[in-house]
C-alpha cells in the first residue's frame, strides 16, 4: 500500500521532523509494507534522516504523479491548518488535499490540531474541502470545536493525541545525551533547567531575558535548547546576550528522540515550542510552558498546567514563582507528567489505526 504523507517536513523544525517519524514508524508498526512517500522541502535530507522516500512538496508535475498513485493521503500531524504564520499555509496544504481528490486518492487529516482561522476566505476552504475527506483525527478538543463551528461535519472525526506521544528515546540516545551534557560541563545531579524559544513579536526580549535571570537565581545552571535551526539558535544567542546570568546553548542538531534525551536528563524545562513540552511529557520531565499561540494553553491545560504568561499578560513575580514551585518538587511533578503522558499515547496510537481503517474501505469513503 502506497501512502504520501503531507507535512511541514524538512525545515529543520525538531517539532515536525518528531511527527514524522513518529506517523511513519507507527504506520508501518501495524504493516511494515507500507511504501511511504514524503512531500518535503529537503527530499536528500528526509529520505536520510527517516529512511523513506521523498520527493519535492512543490514541483506540480512530482505532486500529480505520486498522488496518481497513492492509496492514501496522509494530512498532518502539527498545525498545519492556521493562518497566522502567514496566508499560504492554509491555501498550500488543503492545495495538496484537493489535487488528491481530484485524482481519486482517499485523503486523511491525521492528528492536526486547527487553528488558529482569522480569515474568513481561510475558514470557507477549510469547510469545502475538510467536508470531503474520508476521515479526520485531532489532537485536542479545541480543535474539534473549531472545525464544527466551520460548518465541517461530514467526515468522521476522533480525538486522539499528538502522534510524538508514541515516542520515547533509547538508552543509547539517553546515553549520548549524558555525554553531551558532560562535554558542556554540565550533569543531571545539577538540576538543569532547559529552555527552549522561539521569536515571537509579542513577548520582549528584555521580558525573557528578565524572567531567565529570575529562574537563575534558584541557583541551577540554565540550558537553550533550540528546537528549529537556525532561528531558534539564534534567537537563544541574543537572549543570552540580553542575561545577566550565564547560561548555555546546546548548539548542535539531534534527532526527536535525541532531544527527548537530552530532555531526559533536566529537572525542568521551560518552553514556548510545543514539542519541547510535548518531547518533556514523552520523558517525564517537569515543563512549564510559555504561550505564544493558543495550541500551547491547550496542550498545558491536558496536564493542568496554565502558562508562564502568554500575550501581554506578562507577570515577572507569578511566572518565577511557577518555576520555583516546579523546581522544588519535581519527583511529584514527574510521576503525573508520566501517568497522563501513558494515556495520550493510547490515544496517539489510535491514529494509524483508524488510517489503516480508511485504506480497509471499513470506514465510508466520501
Amino acid at each position: 500500500m502506497r501512502v504520501v504523507l503531507s507535512g511541514y517536513y524538512g525545515f529543520d523544525n525538531a517539532g515536525d521532523e518528531a511527527l514524522l517519524t513518529a506517523i511513519s514508524n507507527s504506520l508501518r508498526a501495524l504493516d511494515e509494507t507500507f511504501e511511504i512517500t514524503v512531500l518535503s522541502g529537503n527530499p536528500e535530507r528526509t529520505a536520510t534522516v527517516h529512511g523513506v522516500r521523498a520527493v519535492s512538496r512543490i514541483n506540480p508535475l512530482v505532486l500529480v504523479r505520486e498522488l496518481s498513485r497513492a492509496d492514501l493521503l496522509i494530512s498532518g500531524g502539527g498545525s498545519l491548518l492556521q493562518d497566522v504564520t502567514g496566508p499560504l499555509s492554509i491555501p498550500y496544504y488543503l492545495g495538496i488535499v484537493v489535487l488528491a481528490k481530484l485524482l481519486g486518492t482517499r485523503v486523511v487529516f491525521y492528528a492536526q490540531g486547527i487553528g488558529p482561522v482569522n480569515r474568513k476566505l481561510s475558514r470557507y476552504l477549510i469547510k469545502l474541502v475538510a467536508n470531503r475527506v474520508e476521515l479526520i483525527t485531532l489532537r485536542d478538543h479545541d480543535s474539534a470545536r473549531l472545525l464544527k463551528s466551520m460548518g465541517v461535519n461530514r467526515p468522521p472525526v476522533h480525538i486522539t493525541a499528538d502522534p510524538v506521544f508514541s515516542l520515547r528515546p533509547t538508552e543509547e540516545e539517553i546515553r549520548k545525551a549524558e555525554s553531551y551534557l558532560a562535554q558542556l560541563g554540565l550533569r543531571k545531579e545539577q538540576g538543569i533547567i532547559g529552555i527552549s524559544l522561539r521569536p515571537w513579536d509579542t513577548f520582549s526580549d528584555l521580558q525573557i531575558a528578565g524572567l531567565l535571570d529570575r529562574v537563575a537565581e534558584l541557583g541551577h545552571p540554565l540550558l537553550f535548547i533550540p528546537l528549529q535551526h537556525p532561528v531558534d539558535l539564534e534567537y537563544s544567542r541574543r537572549i543570552k546576550t540580553l542575561m545577566k546570568s550565564p547560561a548555555t546553548i546546546a548548539e548542535s542538531q539531534f534527532s526527536s528522540t535525541g532531544l527527548m534525551g537530552i530532555i531526559s536528563h533536566l529537572r525542568l524545562i521551560i518552553g514556548m515550542r510545543l514539542h519541547s513540552l510535548i518531547f518533556a511529557a514523552c520523558v517525564g520531565t517537569p515543563f512549564e510552558g510559555i504561550s505564544y499561540d493558543p495550541k500551547v494553553e491547550t496542550f498545558l491545560r491536558q496536564f493542568n498546567k496554565s502558562p508562564l504568561f502568554g500575550g501581554d499578560d506578562f507577570n515577572l513575580e507569578l511566572a518565577a514563582g511557577k518555576v520555583e514551585q516546579a523546581v522544588s518538587d519535581p519527583e511529584r511533578e514527574s510521576s503525573f507528567i508520566r501517568k497522563q503522558a501513558a494515556s495520550l499515547k493510547e490515544k496517539a496510537d489510535q491514529n494509524a489505526i483508524l488510517a489503516l481503517r480508511v485504506l480497509k474501505g471499513e470506514l465510508p469513503v466520501i
